[in-house]
């Protein structure tokens, strides 16, 4: 499944700062390019629908509150690029076991 290398790959940046660093600055597009030139095989689709549920699972589950704008997740992402959010903050809050 697609959606499960999506998790590989977020995985591989949460433990490697030197791939989350490659990859950090680069827009969509470019990381998909990069990202399967690396062995990782996911979609624009598969990310949204990773990301997606794990940031509704973060805000609702996690931090028991209501999936609006007033989350306090959302604040993470201001100011700091996309893919160092994901990792630092929504990534960062499950265990390998819950991201199988």
């Amino acid at each position: 499944m697609a959606e499960a290398e999506f998790v590989r790959f977020l995985e591989a940046a949460r433990s490697d700062p030197g791939l989350l660093a490659r990859y950090s600055p680069m827009d969509l597009p470019r990381v998909l390019f990069h990202a399967r030139n690396d062995g990782f095989a996911f979609t624009e689709d598969d990310a949204e629908r990773v990301i997606g549920r794990l940031e509704a699972d973060v805000v609702i589950h996690k931090d028991e509150e209501p999936f609006d704008g007033s989350s306090t997740l959302w604040r993470h992402m201001w100011g700091t690029r996309y893919l160092d959010y994901l990792v630092d903050h929504v990534v960062a809050r499950y265990s390998p076991e819950e991201l199988a």
